[in-house]
């Protein structure tokens, strides 16, 4: 099974972008993702941003994961 998780993109740099996850900042690959933009969420998986999510989607998402004890 795999997981992708919400995080909420702060700063890019051409294909790269650095994304906050809540508790970590990790840079991600953004070439999978067409026109992101800093404060979109964007769903990561193995280090590559794959989709462009909303705002109370990556929201709700994450709620999930701390209700199960996920803490992000």
């Amino acid at each position: 099974m795999c997981i992708a998780i919400p995080g909420k993109v702060i700063k890019i740099d051409g294909y790269e972008a650095l994304v906050d996850f809540g508790k970590v900042q990790k840079r991600v690959s953004t070439h999978l993702i067409e026109d992101i933009k800093i404060d979109d969420y964007i769903l990561v998986h193995a280090g590559y941003g794959v989709v462009k999510i909303d705002e109370q989607e990556a929201l709700d998402t994450l709620k999930v994961f701390k209700m199960l004890c996920l803490d992000f």
